[in-house]
């Protein structure tokens, strides 16, 4: 009897393994288990500055000295302690150690090792000694791949790690990122702020991936920026059918114009002419490889965000309905074939696929792997009932990514597109030349078309009609080709090109990098998107202009890494091959980027974008009263921008007073320097520092008091519509209790107004600030009219009891507050016709909201 203690990722993991084996403890085949589980990592590096032996913390915590760059790697310790947010994973993990003989570590088989990664680091934290086993199960996770695994434990110690490769290779991953990003980050920050930029007093992040998307970002917008368009005429024939023929132009060719006259002067030397048909074949082309997460990006990218993408899948394979999303596969395993053909024409029926389209029962070679991966992204033996049950529990995005999933497998049991190529050229003038496809039978492209995940700038295929018997000649004009818009698929095909992550590490950083997502809520953007366009944000154009020409720019330092990875994964005892790599890297790098650092302040675009990321303006002296050195901001935080002889007068100990223009009307400020205590809101430990503290007039519009129902103490202004409140108002409405009286609008007109205090918000360019004011109270909503409901989301809603003359029933009223889209008959002029209707809550009207409903026509 062996007691198993098995260590999932994810909660939704540990779920699925409890429903396999009867629960979340158990006995497996005499066995006894007990399931638990983490939440991604759960354990981060240590700052370089906590790694290193006590004499080398002063270096490895400057950020100042860039000779201190690159780092040992050997100088390190590589520790790691836990990311404070997941502290109660990992203590509810060594609550339940004791009384196991063994942790099996149950997290996804990452091609990376990212997930040995994960769950060996907990291992090594909790000081475990007694035996590890690491199961592998591919797939979807299903019952019987996670209890096959279960049969077939990798069985090692903890003494055993450097011997196992793809562990090897998650750890090595780790560390060349960590060297590389943070080093250059370091670097790449003192470099800005030498120059002047200290991006909102953040560091700028540089990274593998992320410092390359936005560097080919920033590098296509500046070739799109100094395109200059070059036309050029010609002479081309066109059939009836729109079939063009044209010649293979080579630089020196004459008979290609930049005068249009020219072009017509060559024009009287062709004339109609006889289309030759030089061969005609019968070509097949086999349906495509199964889409993957980066994929549904390209074809989606106009409809969603890459984070609704990835986390909508997520939220649909933590349901089990399509399989793992971090997967590097577009293929699949013999056995994943075999497993859910039989479901295929369920499958078709739910997404409107005819079954007899799905007659190619045999799996063709580029669609098998033999691998026990999780293979490409597919549909699961759980199928749901229609599409409209996918939308109602995951939104539109859900339904659209199941129907793209589906028939992406689908196409894949569909008989080979077929078509004709038709080759041809021009009787008297053979080098015009023209090559054409009929198509003949569409099959698998009635199911999928891939052309949807074409570069916009390409053509797919059109239906074309055969050649004609003859041609005409015709002057046609073209110019240099402008370059591609950086749009998401634009990326998506230059990291293909150089195999850069998996679709969804692919998704993810590009979420990251325009700071959207719970988990990037911190992150400055690097990039943002202007009508489906990425454009650099002011970060982006600083880091861009750092960065060119680094290693880390280029998609050739992350091949070389996958090359090495995979080397040190077949060869452990290679594994410090990345510290060399990753030391040439920031070498090569730092020595750019120094070179690249002057150019800040010349760059116009970084001017432009960057300007805002200034550092601070400051000044430096000796403050006599505390006989220190201090560098307090020029501006102080009023506003007011000091000139010399008062930082001089400040320096001194003396107050200064001046004049400004403060809630539309002068005051008098008195301001000085003074040493004060701040909690810094990121530590929440006390700052004590010499700044800024000013004296402001006497507020005579305000008034303070203590807000009964809270407690606490405010401030409100103590007039509304030009009534000044009394004493016993003002008593009012601290008690929090609503008062009335007779106030007077702009036009000089009396009303009635009743109110109470309120905590109000108001945007002041990209600030929000919170104060306390007289709100006065909204009007009640007349239920003769309106119906009022309280919408799914918890909120209360109103809306006119007719809609396009129909009366809402009480049954459609709750179809309404439920969010459901409902099909509605209306009596028109021409008779009755029926419309979807669906629930909106944000419809805009003049840019104000109101409760209203997206209609389309159904038949």
């Amino acid at each position: 009897m062996t007691r198993l203690l098995i260590l999932n990722e994810k909660q939704s993991q540990a779920e699925k393994f409890a429903d396999y084996l009867g629960g979340m403890s158990g006995v497996f085949e005499g066995n006894p288990y007990d399931i638990v589980y983490a939440a991604g990592h759960l354990l981060q590096l240590n700052a370089p500055s906590e790694m290193v032996d006590s004499n080398l913390v002063v270096k490895y915590a400057d950020w100042k000295n860039l000779d201190n760059f690159p780092w040992n790697p050997l100088d390190l310790n590589w520790s790691k302690k836990v990311i404070d947010s997941k502290k109660r994973y990992i203590d509810n993990i060594r609550d339940n150690l004791e009384g196991h003989d063994v942790i099996v570590i149950a997290s996804d088989n990452d091609p990376t090792g990212e997930g040995d990664l994960l769950g060996w680091e907990i291992v090594d934290y909790l000081d475990w000694k007694k035996e590890v086993w690491r199961i592998r199960f591919k797939g979807d996770d299903s019952a019987n791949y996670v209890i096959d695994s279960l049969h077939k434990p990798e069985k090692a110690t903890v003494y055993e790690q450097d011997s196992q490769g793809i562990l090897v290779k998650g750890k090595s991953r780790q560390k060349f990122d960590f060297l590389t990003g943070l080093e250059e980050s370091r670097i790449a920050t003192a470099l800005a702020r030498e120059q002047g930029y200290s991006n909102k007093g953040k560091a700028l992040s540089i990274g593998r991936l992320q410092t390359y998307i936005t560097c080919l970002v920033d590098e296509q917008n500046r070739a799109r920026k100094s395109y200059v368009k070059k036309p050029f005429y010609e002479i081309r024939y066109k059939d009836a059918n729109g079939n063009t023929f044209k010649r293979d132009y080579q630089d020196g060719d004459t008979w290609r114009f930049s005068d249009k006259n020219l072009a017509g002067q060559d024009l009287t030397n062709y004339s109609q002419d006889q289309i030759i048909v030089d061969s005609t074949a019968e070509k097949r082309k086999q349906p495509p490889k199964l889409v993957n997460l980066a994929d549904l990006g390209k074809i989606f990218q106009k409809e969603y965000t890459t984070e609704q993408v990835t986390d909508t899948y997520q939220k649909m394979y933590d349901d089990k309905i399509v399989s793992y999303p971090r997967t590097e596969d577009n293929a699949i395993t013999m056995d994943d074939f075999n497993e859910l053909l039989p479901y295929a024409d369920k499958i078709a029926a739910v997404v409107g696929v005819d079954s007899q389209l799905l007659s190619h029962k045999e799996p063709r070679k580029k669609f098998i792997i033999k691998s026990e991966d999780h293979g490409a992204n597919r549909p699961t033996k759980l199928i749901p009932q229609s599409l409209d049950d996918i939308e109602e529990k995951y939104g539109k995005c859900g339904r659209d990514i199941y129907e793209r999933v589906a028939k992406s497998y689908l196409a894949m049991l569909a008989e080979d597109y077929v078509y004709t190529q038709v080759k041809a050229h021009i009787e008297s003038h053979p080098e015009f030349t023209s090559t054409i496809n009929v198509p003949k039978e569409q099959n698998y492209k009635l199911i999928f078309n891939e052309d949807d995940l074409l570069n916009e700038d390409q053509q797919s295929e059109n239906k074309v009609k055969n050649f004609a018997t003859n041609a005409n000649p015709e002057v046609y004009q073209g110019s240099n080709t402008p370059p591609t818009k950086p749009t998401l698929t634009f990326i998506l095909n230059n990291l293909d090109k150089w195999n850069l992550g998996t679709g969804a590490t692919k998704m993810q950083t590009i979420s990251k990098l325009q700071g959207i997502g719970k988990e990037n809520k911190n992150v400055i953007p690097q990039l943002k998107v202007v009508k489906g366009v990425f454009e650099v944000t002011g970060t982006g154009a600083l880091i861009a202009c750092l960065a060119k020409e680094t290693y880390l720019s280029s998609g050739k330092i992350t091949k070389r890494l996958q090359d090495i990875l995979n080397e040190i994964k077949a060869d452990p005892i290679k594994q410090d091959m990345v510290y060399s790599v990753a030391t040439k890297t920031i070498e090569h790098d730092k020595a750019i980027m120094i070179k690249n650092a002057p150019f800040l302040k010349q760059d116009a675009q970084v001017k432009e974008l960057a300007g805002d990321l200034k550092a601070i303006e400051r000044f430096s002296g000796v403050f006599s009263p505390m006989n220190e050195t201090v560098n307090p901001p020029v501006t102080i935080f009023d506003g007011h921008k000091t000139t010399e002889s008062e930082q001089q007068e400040v320096l001194a100990g003396k107050p200064i007073t001046y004049l400004i223009e403060r809630f539309g009307k002068e005051e008098q400020h008195t301001a000085y320097l003074a040493k004060q205590t701040y909690k810094n809101k990121k530590t929440g430990k006390e700052v004590t520092r010499v700044s800024w503290k000013v004296e402001f007039p006497e507020d005579t519009d305000h008034v303070r008091g203590i807000y009964k129902p809270l407690a606490k103490e405010i401030k409100f202004k103590k007039e509304y519509a030009q009534h000044i409140f009394s004493e016993e108002e003002i008593i009012n409405l601290l008690a929090g209790e609503e008062i009335s009286f007779e106030g007077t609008d702009k036009q000089g007109k009396s009303f009635t107004v009743t109110g109470k205090l309120v905590e109000q918000e108001l945007k002041e360019g990209r600030r929000k600030i919170r104060f306390w004011g007289f709100r006065i109270n909204p009007k009640p909503v007349d239920t003769n009219v309106y119906v009022v409901i309280t919408y799914k989301n918890g909120k209360e809603y109103h809306f006119k009891k007719t809609y396009r003359g129909h009366r809402w029933t009480p049954e459609e009223i709750k179809k309404i507050a439920a969010g459901r889209k409902q099909i509605v008959a209306f009596n028109g002029r021409n008779g009755t016709y029926r419309m979807e209707i669906k629930p909106n809550p944000n419809k805009k009207y003049n840019g104000r909201k109101y409760f209203g409903f997206d209609e389309k026509f159904v038949k």
